[in-house]
């Protein structure tokens, strides 16, 4: 049986032998009984040896054919089970990922989403990268990102996934220096604090919305900072007022350490998006893993939004 080469022959004669004749054989399989006959002949001449003795009515194996049925068995028993594990393992998702993330979103919520999609999928090993300025997303190698602000790389797909709310906030120590604004136009007497990187929009400009007016207002950013994090620390500070994302935002004007300004006022929200390489076939853990970020970091946002982290 060294030069047996179709698995498939070995299958059919296994029926045959099963279902007691060539003819019942080959209703069970789908096949023309004649088709069937050619392959058990092919079969037996690889063999060298008669499988099956054929008379009028009868079928019956012949001592050849005895053996290769128990060995048949074992050998489609064999050729099933690493089916079975080649399909398992086409289904487990395993291998690198390299995620990049803006700042804050990834320290406050891609950390937290991401490491559950990790616990589901012990056999995926990922990277975040942590990136304010604008990325060459394939040419750096990430496999997805979660950004904000305009494309910075022509040669992905970005899909919006959420909406940031802001508030315009400023520490309770910079109010007693300053008359508390009632009117967009009165925020030119105030120190602004702008986030460093121009494509965030939060640079050196505002557009506050009431109903259907628009007011647009431009400053003189009294410090950049690289992250909204960073933002936050210096508000509280005392040293300007800034926007500051709702989910982190919220819970300081909550402790008093931040004061909402215009509160009849407000900016229009950023969209958060996800991206990936316009790749025509995403591996299977890149497919899995843009699902669940796109199903997850909503929710995430949400909890935040509403004090329940």
């Amino acid at each position: 049986m060294t030069h047996l080469n179709d698995l498939q022959q070995i299958r059919e004669f296994v029926q045959i032998a099963e279902s007691g004749s060539i003819s019942a054989a080959a209703k069970i399989l789908g096949m023309a009984q004649p088709t069937l006959s050619r392959h058990l002949a092919a079969l037996e001449t690889q063999i060298g040896s008669p499988l099956i003795r054929r008379d009028t009515h009868t079928m019956s194996l012949t001592d050849a054919g005895r053996i290769v049925l128990a060995d048949a068995r074992e050998l489609l028993t064999l050729a099933d089970r690493m089916g079975s594990r080649l399909r398992s393992e086409r289904h487990a998702l395993r291998g690198h990922l390299r995620i990049v993330s803006v700042v804050d979103v990834g320290q406050w919520i891609v950390s937290r989403v991401l490491s559950r999609f990790q616990k589901q999928h012990t056999h995926v090993t990922t990277e975040l990268h942590l990136i304010n300025r604008p990325t060459k997303f394939v040419k750096e190698g990430f496999d997805c990102g979660i950004m904000v602000g305009g494309p910075t790389d022509r040669r992905v797909n970005v899909k919006t996934i959420a909406q940031l709310h802001r508030r315009i906030v400023a520490a309770p120590s910079l109010l007693q220096q300053h008359e508390t604004p009632r009117h967009p136009d009165d925020l030119s007497r105030f120190p602004w604090l702008g986030i460093l990187q121009p494509h965030f929009y939060a640079r050196d400009r505002v557009d506050l919305v009431r109903h259907s007016k628009v007011v647009k207002l431009k400053f003189a950013p009294v410090m950049l900072l690289d992250t909204v994090t960073a933002l936050r620390e210096a508000a509280i500070e005392g040293a300007g007022f800034t926007s500051l994302p709702e989910w982190m935002a919220a819970r300081d004007i909550t402790a008093g350490r931040l004061i909402q300004l215009l509160p009849d006022w407000h900016i229009e929200p950023v969209d958060l998006q996800l991206a990936h390489a316009s790749h025509e076939h995403l591996p299977q853990r890149v497919q899995s893993l843009l699902e669940y970020l796109e199903a997850e970091i909503p929710k995430e946002i949400q909890k935040l939004d509403l004090g329940e982290r």
